[in-house]
């Protein structure tokens, strides 16, 4: 049976992939730029604007995935971190 529900689909911009990313798999526009420079300025507040370890210091994205765990806890979900090394 197929289903009338449209899949969402945000295309890649710059290096926002962690927000597109994840906005893809919400199913919808939920996470913005701000909404995670916002959490990469929680995860360390004395780093100032453009020196933030969590994120591109052009402003450009490339979030780390801290930043995209938090995004996701504060959606209600739950993630765990996996390193195979």
């Amino acid at each position: 049976m197929m289903s009338d529900q449209q899949i969402y689909h945000e295309t890649q911009r710059l290096y926002f992939c962690g927000i597109h990313a994840l906005n893809n798999l919400l199913g919808g526009p939920i996470l913005t730029k701000y909404s995670l420079d916002e959490i990469a300025m929680r995860l360390a507040p004395t780093s100032g604007r453009w020196n933030n370890p969590h994120k591109s210091i052009f402003g450009l994205g490339n979030y780390d995935v801290n930043v995209l765990m938090i995004a996701l806890k504060d959606q209600g979900y739950e993630t765990q971190y996996l390193d195979t090394r």
